[in-house]
């Protein structure tokens, strides 16, 4: 029997975590707090600004560090013209999130009759699966064993600053030597190239908050100068932050 597209909605009080894999393609939304999504050796962070659209059958851990709501969407079994994706993050525009908040009074227990939903939800998987064809790259490597998960929490607090290396391998517990190898081992990649990567994951995410001016954004991200982080914007996301933050809000 096919299944119809219907709305999860749910308040979270505290922070939960959860790991399960749905049988239809879903959404993943957060419209207060943020999600924590990890998939495979893969981590995203889900603020308002960003969805997941992820196929059916994946398995996902999702967790919150605080309250959080979900305004989630289930697809029916013909909503998408083409298998999705095990996972696509992207930017969300205005449009596509009215959309995915208006389509929340039609929940599980929807009848599948109404065409007005049936069509709602039809020109939702349509935009969702617009703004999901080209993947924004805002996944950082998820740590693998509790040191690294501590060192990369530690880093992450502090992106507006130059961390000392050896502070984060003291907080960790480890030598540096140890720590350096780490980085390598689980994460694929160095300590610095891993750093700015996440800075530039940072600025993602606040260009699409949409308030802050730039130059905050790139001090907020460890620059020391505005032309400093366009020039290495550019060079991550093939734009200037200002075309990304204009480009995403459409």
């Amino acid at each position: 029997m096919a299944t119809i597209s219907h709305a999860y909605h749910r308040v979270f009080d505290a922070p939960f975590e959860i790991e399960r894999a749905f049988d239809a393609d879903y959404l993943l939304y957060a419209s207060a707090g943020i999600f924590v999504l990890d998939i495979g050796y893969r981590r995203w962070m889900l603020p308002p600004q960003r969805a997941a659209l992820i196929a059916r059958g994946t398995v996902i851990a999702v967790r919150s560090n605080g309250a959080a709501t979900a305004s989630s969407v289930l697809f029916g079994d013909r909503e998408f013209e083409a298998p999705l994706p095990a996972c696509r993050v992207f930017g969300l525009s205005d449009l596509a999130r009215q959309m995915i908040l208006h389509v929340m009074r039609w929940d599980t227990g929807r009848p599948s009759c109404d065409e007005t939903a049936n069509a709602f939800f039809r020109a939702l998987a349509s935009v969702a699966a617009d703004l999901a064809a080209e993947e924004d790259e805002t996944w950082l490597p998820k740590p693998q064993s509790p040191a690294m998960a501590v060192a990369v929490e530690r880093m992450l607090e502090d992106l507006d600053r130059d961390l000392d290396f050896g502070s984060l391998a003291e907080a960790s517990r480890l030598s540096e030597r140890t720590l350096a190898r780490k980085f390598d081992a689980e994460l694929g990649m160095s300590f610095r190239d891993f750093r700015h990567r996440a800075r530039m994951v940072r600025a993602k995410e606040m260009l699409l908050a949409g308030r802050e001016p730039i130059t905050e954004i790139g001090l907020a991200c460890g620059f020391e100068s505005t032309s400093s982080f366009i020039k290495a914007f550019r060079t991550f996301a093939g734009t200037t932050p200002r075309q990304y933050r204009v480009g995403k809000a459409g």
